[in-house]
């Protein structure tokens, strides 16, 4: 129930309304913030090593294609890989399973967005941290980074020298763990309408993770912002709330900022719950503002 009234007061919050409550949230470490995106990628196993050191692997950003072409370090930012997750599909062994190369699972960029938006991009591996000195083993061909880019999983092809985005009703990554999604939707925000970091990516999110066709246990779990911590600040205030609950959430939240939006009036657990928040709460806006009218079916909720 915790997490259930916790999206509510989500939906709530985004409307502008406040409500007060005694839920109580445990801390929990994390560093993205709302002003970070998170970028998921698939790389071949020997992209993390040069034979016998690991290799020091990078999301490289500059303002033009030909500083990352001609490795031009005084024009680059570095961003190092900040997380890890493995997968069922795409490091198991079997028939379902990701075959075009061995993969050791998924890491993830979890970048500013302000460093990436209107730059160009690649993905490199180096022989060393010391920038002057190391050697680019490879790095993808330069890309200009678009809003909701990192909508997709990621996957580097072409021997190292390309990125492919997995999309669309057949893409591969929705054959994905549960495991792995939960990890990726850490990097986005229910109750925000970006369409890089919010419930505005959850059409591409769906389509290309298939997430409303996933059954998920109570056991898959993220963590996501307290309805009371900003999102300029760290998640390390967050709470742990299950997965199902977050995909309802933001789909709902979606599909009512849509101008062809509208409120159900009934839901199976647990969406129910949480339109009953937002229509208790519609209908407290629409009295504010002094409309008279309140729909019976509203009152039963």
């Amino acid at each position: 129930m915790k997490s259930i009234k916790y999206f509510g007061l989500c939906a709530v919050m985004l409307l502008g309304i406040g409500l007060t409550t005694n839920i109580k949230v445990t801390p929990a470490e994390a560093i993205i913030t709302g002003a970070d995106l998170r970028i998921s990628v698939v790389r071949p196993t020997w992209w993390a090593w040069d034979g016998e050191n690991a290799t020091w692997q990078v999301l490289r950003v500059a303002n033009d294609a030909a500083s990352l072409n001609d490795n031009t370090i005084a024009n680059i930012t570095y961003f190092e890989l900040g997380n890890y997750t493995g997968d069922t599909y795409y490091t198991s062994t079997g028939d379902n399973r990701f075959t075009e190369y061995n993969t050791d699972g998924i890491i993830f960029y979890d970048i500013p967005i302000t460093s990436i938006s209107s730059k160009y991009f690649d993905l490199a591996r180096l022989s060393t941290t010391d920038k002057a000195t190391a050697t680019v083993f490879h790095h993808t061909a330069p890309e200009a980074f678009t809003e909701g880019l990192n909508n997709q999983i990621w996957r580097i092809w072409n021997d190292g020298n390309g990125i492919y985005r997995p999309d669309g009703a057949s893409a591969e990554s929705r054959n994905m763990s549960n495991g792995a999604i939960s990890a990726m939707l850490y990097g986005y925000l229910t109750c925000s309408e970006s369409v890089s970091n919010g419930y505005g990516a959850f059409p591409e999110l769906n389509e290309n993770l298939n997430l409303l066709g996933r059954t998920f246990l109570d056991t898959d779990t993220v963590l996501d912002y307290d309805y009371e911590t900003p999102y300029t600040e760290d998640r390390g205030t967050g709470i742990t709330v299950k997965v199902a609950d977050k995909i309802a959430a933001m789909n709902a939240l979606y599909e009512a900022s849509q101008p062809t939006g509208f409120l159900p009036t009934s839901f199976s657990d647990p969406t129910k719950n949480i339109w009953a928040v937002v229509s208790m709460t519609l209908a407290a806006l629409a009295l504010s503002l002094g409309y008279l009218m309140v729909s019976r079916k509203l009152k039963k909720n």
